[in-house]
């Protein structure tokens, strides 16, 4: 990892120098039609999750680290006696509108594995999902079509 990008930048150098712009651009392109696949996979993935998740009722209790080193934050809810963690990190922003202690809610859960999609997680990977698409088809019609 500690090659590749130092020699990206050298290629986009020569390129430049040698007047071949185009290369650049097509490469970029490349790269984000690539990312685009790599968010619409990913999303793909989650959504195929969900059709083997058990639909339950659940209050949420508190937003907090999984683990002591984990990197962000998630939100906790309860389902009958157990505290599940969510899969998805929280929202940072509309924190009071979207997890709210006094309103039950209806999340996704695997009671095997221990964890659960909540409302903000199902929106998140729709969206997402189509974002990818449409992103990828953007990229793909400006700079292939």
């Amino acid at each position: 990892m500690n090659v590749i990008i130092p020699l990206l930048l050298l290629i986009i150098v020569i390129c430049f120098f040698i007047g071949r712009i185009d290369i650049i651009l097509m490469g970029g392109a490349y790269i984000l039609l690539g990312l685009s696949a790599i968010l619409v996979l990913f999303f793909l993935i989650c959504l195929i999750r969900l059709l083997f998740m058990k639909r339950r009722e659940a209050h949420f209790t508190r937003i907090d680290f999984v683990r002591e080193d984990s990197l962000y934050q998630v939100a906790f809810y309860q389902v009958g006696e157990h505290e599940y963690p969510c899969i998805f990190p929280e929202e940072g922003i509309f924190r009071s509108y979207f997890y709210n202690p006094k309103r039950t809610c209806h999340v996704l859960i695997n009671e095997r594995k221990g964890r659960l999609f909540d409302p903000v997680s199902l929106i998140t990977i729709v969206f997402g999902f189509f974002a990818g698409i449409a992103f990828g088809t953007l990229v793909l019609f400006l700079f292939f079509i």
